[in-house]
This record gives C-alpha cells, sequence and structure tokens, in this order.
C-alpha cells in the first residue's frame, strides 16, 4: 500500500481507514491505490480479480470535508459485509463529513425511493440511522453525470442543536410516510412501515 497512503492523509479517521483498511473476508485481496487528485484514495476489494467493492476516500484539504464513497458493490459479497463496512466507516468519519452510498445494486431502496419514501426508511438508511446519521439527501441524477451512480448521502449532526433540526425534520418525513400509506401496500412498502415505526419509537417523533 505504500507510506504515501498515510502521510498524504492529514485526517485522523480516514488515515487510519487507509493505512489498516478493513479486511472483511478471506476470500478477498484489498488494496489502496491513490485516487484522481490529493488526498483522494481507493479501497479496492478483489474476488478472483473481479472488483467485489470500493471505498472511496477523500482526506479533506483546506474547508473542503473528508468523505467516503460506497460504490462498485457486488451484492453477493456486500450482504456478508454490509455491517462492518458501515461500522468502519462511520467512525472513520466526524460529524458533518459525507458518507455516499451507492444504491443501484439494491433493488427494494431503488422502489422505495421512486414512490417517494424518505431515505431513512429504506434498508439501507434505517441502517445509517442506527449508526447515527441524522440527515440525509438521495442523488437521483448526478450532477453533470460525472459522480457516478444514483447514491445516497447521509451525515452525523455536528452539535445537539444540529441534532434537534436533523430530528425533527426526520419525523416529518416518517410521519408524512405512514399517512400516506395508511391503508397499507406491497411487502416493500410494509418492510418500509415496519422502519417507519421502529424510527418513530426511537427518534421520539
Amino acid at each position: 500500500m505504500g507510506t504515501m497512503t498515510v502521510y498524504e492523509c492529514i485526517h485522523g479517521g480516514l488515515s487510519k481507514l487507509l493505512s489498516s483498511p478493513p479486511r472483511l473476508s478471506t476470500s478477498v485481496k484489498v488494496e489502496v491505490k491513490p485516487g484522481r487528485f490529493k488526498g483522494e484514495y481507493n479501497i479496492i476489494y478483489y474476488s478472483d480479480k473481479l472488483i467485489v467493492l470500493t471505498l472511496k476516500v477523500f482526506c479533506g484539504r483546506g474547508y473542503y470535508r473528508g468523505w467516503v464513497e460506497v460504490f462498485n458493490v457486488d451484492p453477493e459479497f456486500f450482504s456478508i459485509v454490509e455491517d462492518e463496512v458501515y461500522n468502519v466507516v462511520s467512525q472513520a468519519l466526524r460529524p458533518g463529513e459525507p458518507l455516499y452510498i451507492d444504491y443501484s445494486w439494491d433493488t427494494e431502496t431503488i422502489k422505495l425511493l421512486d414512490i417517494g419514501a424518505p431515505a431513512q426508511l429504506t434498508r439501507i438508511g434505517l441502517k445509517l440511522v442506527e449508526r447515527g446519521f441524522t440527515w440525509f439527501k438521495v442523488w437521483y441524477y448526478p450532477e453533470g453525470f460525472m459522480e457516478g451512480n444514483v447514491k445516497i448521502q447521509a451525515e452525523k449532526p455536528v452539535n445537539s442543536m444540529i441534532y434537534n433540526m436533523h430530528r425533527l425534520e426526520l419525523c416529518k418525513e416518517i410521519k408524512e410516510f405512514i399517512d400516506k400509506w395508511s391503508r397499507g401496500g406491497d411487502r416493500v412498502v410494509m418492510l418500509a412501515l415496519e422502519r417507519a415505526h421502529i424510527l418513530a419509537s426511537s427518534l421520539k417523533c
């Protein structure tokens, strides 16, 4: 992986992630490669020379915040390591720093977002809320078509005031979804409604 990966990253949590990327599975090989510009790196997981997961890491520079993007997802592999990936990345990022999750591989998430469900009620979104993320944005159409696939952006609050603002917005969206689908729907909608009631309780909506 080389010392450059560590020394050019000034972000404590992300530097640690780059210098000691999670192994995830004994069946894969992991490499860290430089990205498109200074401070950006790709943690790439291979199985039989095929990429099964990439974590793109930007260490931050000046007033630019650090961030991590999860993409090149092989659904079968990711189903085994998804929770570990979110745990490791969540611990590495500071409050207010974006996490981007490519959801183009997740048909359930695609369907829910297409019918207007808020991100926190998707399968991916609930996992992120459980790890402290409270602000969400869905990138349906990457700006300029240069930022890759559709993705969910999530951030942790920087302080208690921001948390309360985020919580109120999350609750508003949850209540609206419950009201809209009060008569039920198909299996995917029912799963989202289950998450809605779980979150309404945990967030004290």
